[in-house]
Parts: C-alpha cells; structure tokens; sequence
C-alpha cells in the first residue's frame, strides 16, 4: 500500500493530488470495494501523512520538498521514524515505537539468524509472536492475528529481514548498505570500532545503537545474554559478511589491533580491525 501511494505522489512531481483523487487512483491496484478495505487505507494514508512521509495542506496531498532523488521508499521510511522516535521513550508509545523494540528484539536473536538455523514464520502456527513475547515484558508483547504478520512486513521492507522460501531470517544487510555512504562520507575506510559507532547512530535499532540498548536492558531480565565485545550480534555480522562478499565493503585484520571486532558466522569465527567501502 505504502509503495502504491508512493509511487502515484512521485508521478506527479510535487504536484498536490485531491485525497479523494488520490483513494481512487490507488483503487484499481490495492483497493477493493469494501468498508474495511477503504478505512484501512486511510487509516495508513493518515498515519504516515501525520508522520511527515506525505504532506497534506489546502491544496491536496503531494510529496515533501526535501524528498532525495532516487532514495527508495524503505530508506525514507525508515530515517523517518528514526528521526521521529529520537526524542522519545520507545519503551513507551503505540505508533512507531513496537515497530523499532520488536525489530530490536528480533535482531538482538542469535537464534533466528543464518547462524541460528531457526526462521521465523507469521500466522496462527507462526513463531514470530513468541520470539518477541519471550524476551519482553508482557505490557509489550504482540498478537498473532495481526502484529506478528505486520511486524514480519514491515521488517522486510525495512531491510532487517530476508525472506528464504515462506519464512524470513534475521539479516539486516539492506539496512545497513543503504548508511554505508552516510557512514564512510569523507573517508575511505574507518577503524571497526569507529565503524561501529557510526553505524549505530543512523540505525540505533543495530549493536550498540541507543534503542537496541534499551531493548536489550529489557531482554536481560528475560534470561537473554548479551554477547560481550569484541564479539558482534550474529545478525551484523552476516549483513557484514555478505558487505564483504557483495564487493561492497572490505574487511581487513591488522595484526594484534586491540579495537578489532569478532564476527560470529556459521563455521568460522572472523575479526576485523578495518573496514573499508568500495565505491560503486
């Protein structure tokens, strides 16, 4: 739906759309004629019009000015409840906030990684809902009718997860290429350490990042144990080592550098002490 809406605002090249022009433009493709079908649809359209995706004034709906050209919808999604959330509390709140603490949750898993060999599944005989339900409080745990596919939705879109047959995996590598040029700007390559702080600024859902410590703090207390550095989450470092494989990063060990990191991948244990981006 969001893509649909997306992409007719983009077509018009900030040229406002009538909300009722805009519903039916968006008909043909996602919308049946239903009651439910259309307050869904304006339930999501207001929701990501008051989260600042979409502008609504006097003279219609249209894109915001400061849109980048060529930035995919799922990187401007994402900065922006970044952005949003960044003042507040997400172990509190109903819009963004579940999103960003179960994303966490889920990436913090060893379990459900290519490591792990558990995947994760929606639906009544899913396990989506007890991976989160397990390793946080109950005032936060989610339903399986309807949170756990949602989540599972919108984890792919955001690049943390990767759909393998009918089930997804935890592998946030679509996340974390689409910082890299944020992360490397004005540099070549970055001492892992650095790296890593850097990387948990855009996306403070990864290690180390200020929301995924909140959420691991939580989990704690549910019997999880927190990997001790140099070692990295299993999750980042497959999304690093498929970086590496994809030509999209380097990752080189200098001998006895005490800022390495520890990668923990499938059969082979891999520090790094420099991480270096390779330019498309």
């Amino acid at each position: 739906m969001l893509n649909l809406i997306d992409r007719v605002l983009s077509r018009r090249e900030g040229k406002p759309i009538a909300r009722g022009e805009l519903i039916e433009a968006c008909r043909p493709e996602s919308l049946p004629g239903t009651d439910t079908a259309a307050k869904r649809f304006e339930w999501n359209l207001n929701f990501w019009i008051e989260e600042g995706l979409w502008v609504e004034d006097d003279s219609g709906i249209h894109m915001p000015s400061d849109v980048e050209s060529g930035q995919a919808l799922s990187g401007r999604v994402l900065s922006l409840i970044i952005k949003n959330a960044s003042e507040t509390d997400i172990t509190q709140g109903s819009r963004t906030e579940p999103l960003l603490r179960n994303i966490c949750c889920l990436l913090a898993q060893d379990r459900y990684t290519f490591s792990g060999g558990e995947v994760l599944k929606s639906g009544a005989a899913g396990n989506c809902a007890e991976a989160i339900n397990s390793r946080l409080p109950s005032s936060m745990s989610i339903n399986v009718s309807n949170e756990a596919s949602t989540l599972l939705e919108y984890g792919d879109f955001l690049g943390f997860l990767e759909p393998i047959e009918d089930s997804l995996i935890v592998d946030p590598t679509r996340a974390v290429e689409s910082v890299l040029g944020k992360i490397f700007l004005g540099n070549k390559d970055l001492p892992a350490k650095e790296f890593l702080v850097s990387l948990g600024r855009y996306l403070p859902i990864l290690d180390g990042g200020i929301y995924r410590e909140v959420v691991e703090s939580l989990m704690l207390d549910k019997g999880w144990t927190k990997p001790q550095f140099p070692q990295i989450s299993s999750s980042l470092s497959h999304a690093l080592f498929r970086l590496n494989l994809g030509s999209k990063i380097t990752l080189e060990q200098r001998s006895d550098d005490v800022n390495s990191i520890s990668l923990v991948l499938p059969k082979e244990k891999r520090t790094a002490s420099i991480i270096k981006y390779r330019e498309a």
